[in-house]
């Protein structure tokens, strides 16, 4: 597999997958921070939702909290949550059976990246397959194979 993988630099929308990497493998959680530092990475609400139930308890709540605390949000709008049904209609009549069942968190987060004009650092196959579907440019934030599960 030949992946692109994300250089550090944004304007980016991070997805769940990314950040969960980024606390695992220390050159992602450098470039991540370096991001934040910045004010380069946006976040939605599905992203904060996934991030706050894969949090150990409340002092990882409130970590996720000051982290995202004063970084770009892309609201989740009516035009974004109609991306996410016009994408899975395409999939479903342009794939296989079941194309279009993907992770909501998924599908919302690469249209809110298409809509928002930002690229998708992330470790997840989906965003490849979402990526030539909607024309996002999606990164890998470490080589696929690199971080241990």
């Amino acid at each position: 597999m030949s992946a692109t993988i994300w250089s550090g630099a944004g304007p980016i929308l991070a997805d769940t997958s990314a950040w969960i990497v980024g606390g695992r493998f220390a050159k992602a959680r450098e470039m991540l921070l370096g991001a934040v530092e910045r004010g380069e990475i946006a976040w939605c609400w599905p992203v904060r939702y996934e991030l706050m139930t894969d949090a150990r308890g409340s002092d990882g709540i409130a970590v996720v909290d000051r982290t995202l605390e004063g970084l770009r949000e892309i609201i989740v709008d009516r035009a974004i949550q109609r991306g996410v049904l016009a994408a899975m209609r395409d999939l479903a009549s342009s794939g296989s059976h079941g194309a279009h069942r993907l992770p909501l968190t998924d599908l919302t987060v690469a249209v809110a990246a298409q809509q928002s004009g930002l690229d998708v650092p992330h470790y997840d196959q989906h965003f490849e397959r979402l990526a030539d579907s909607l024309g996002v440019r999606s990164v890998w934030i470490a080589e696929p194979d690199e971080v241990s599960s």
